[in-house]
């Protein structure tokens, strides 16, 4: 299937991407550069807050029910969610109909009557959703991590706020907030689907969000302090304990890095298998090594994680330390085995070109992070061109960074930094930049 999207910019500045598809649905998402990222402390959930205002209720559709029924009764559905970094509204409907999603957003953003009773109803809920959120197992770990090893910096819960916040936003706040942080120069609206007339939909579009004023936005781009160290979350009664060894990504989240970041891919894919095979095939020690990532996308910690026995983790670092060690100065990654990875890979990329939704969120993802369209082609071309020779001249000073390991479950005793940095040797970069005879490098 093609894929041929284009940009567009509205009279006040709204960008929106049209991303024509052979499909019977379309996907709508009108989105903003804002969410929790640029709260001050004392705001921490207020675009979360804001986000369920919105979805309450207009001077057209008295309720939820009444959005709801409006977009069902034309074969849709719609939600909205808010992130670090984004504030999105979103639906699937039937290709004919795929006005009427437009037409609902644009009522809702415009005319929302933030009902001071609705205010309140709406309060119990999402505090509802932050405790709910906060009771999951997975994301109690997550704000563990995360403030040992960002100094508390990063909080993990602040999309939904803090209780104290929540409690004391009022009608008043929420509609200042809207109105500083909603612009036509952040917001993007992005059409994939059945487009058969694009200068009408553009008119449509223009007709329904000329109401948004243009001015600029601030966008807060954080650096936390990153700790190093030994974490570990017990859990009474576990029997096993899933450690993650992590060191500080080497490159920036940058459009420029995108084929850096790219050739790092494969390096954590072929490490991922050294390691699977030392670690289960032969020694029969895990059930599994997996690639992971910590933190905001700005400043990842990235790495690799398993699950052993505590008697075991020794055994276990040490080898995954021994092998790191061994195919990094070696070299041992090959054109072939890319090739496997990039055939891997393509079944990943049908269904991105098969799915609406999915190019859909690219589409807005990648604009919101980079401020350009999102070229796949140049994308898939890129990936395809990658040599070994690339990926060993761009993966050199992975494991230098500060080491963390960052652990859950059972206890254990063993110093396992320690362990890692007596059986890793010395990654010499010069002695490991090992190129490829008659091979491109970039």
């Amino acid at each position: 299937m093609k894929f041929e999207p284009s940009l567009h910019k509205l009279s006040n500045g709204v960008t929106v991407i049209l991303d024509p598809m052979d499909t019977a649905s379309t996907k709508v998402v009108v989105a903003f550069d804002t969410g929790s990222r640029d709260e001050k402390p004392n705001e921490y959930g207020i675009t979360h807050f804001c986000e369920h205002m919105l979805c309450k209720g207009t001077k057209r559709f008295k309720n939820r029910n009444e959005i709801n029924d409006y977009v069902e009764n034309n074969s849709g559905v719609c939600n909205a969610f808010t992130s670090n970094d984004s504030l999105q509204f979103y639906g699937r409907i039937y290709s004919d109909n795929a006005p009427v999603l437009l037409d609902a957003f644009s009522d809702m953003l415009q005319n929302s009557t933030f009902d001071e009773n609705v205010i309140e109803n709406e309060r119990t809920v999402v505090l509802d959703e932050l405790r709910r959120k906060q009771d999951v197992l997975s994301n109690k770990i997550a704000a563990f991590v995360d403030d040992k090893i960002f100094a508390g910096k990063y909080p993990t819960y602040r999309t939904f706020g803090t209780e104290v916040n929540i409690k004391s936003f009022n009608r008043k706040q929420l509609k200042l907030f809207m109105g500083r942080r909603l612009s036509a120069k952040n917001c993007v609206i992005c059409v994939s689907g059945k487009i058969e007339d694009k200068d009408a939909l553009l008119k449509y579009i223009e007709s329904k969000y000329s109401f948004l004023k243009s001015f600029d936005v601030s966008k807060n781009i954080e650096e936390f302090p990153y700790i190093p160290g030994a974490v570990h979350y017990g859990i009474e009664g576990n029997q096993n304990t899933k450690i993650s060894v992590v060191f500080p990504e080497l490159y920036k989240y940058k459009e420029e890095n995108i084929f850096k970041n790219m050739c790092l891919n494969v390096f954590e894919d072929w490490m991922r298998y050294k390691l699977y095979n030392v670690l289960r095939q032969e020694n029969g020690l895990v059930y599994g090594v997996q690639s992971v990532f910590y933190g905001p996308k700005e400043q990842r910690l990235n790495g690799f994680s398993t699950t052993a026995t505590p008697e075991n983790l020794e055994k276990v670092v040490s080898l995954m330390a021994r092998t790191v060690n061994d195919v990094y100065m070696k070299n041992h990654i090959t054109n072939d085995y890319i090739n496997r990875y990039n055939n891997k890979m393509k079944l990943g990329d049908a269904d991105f070109l098969e799915s609406n939704e999915k190019r859909a969120s690219k589409l807005i993802s990648y604009y919101l992070d980079f401020g350009t369209l999102y070229d796949f082609n140049s994308v898939i071309k890129m990936s395809n061109d990658i040599t070994a020779a690339d990926v060993i001249r761009n993966s050199r000073g992975y494991f230098d960074g500060p080491i963390s390991i960052l652990s859950n479950g059972a206890d254990y005793d063993t110093d396992l930094i320690k362990v890692w940095k007596e059986n890793i040797g010395n990654l010499s970069q010069q002695n490991s930049m090992i190129i490829i005879k008659d091979d491109k490098c970039r």
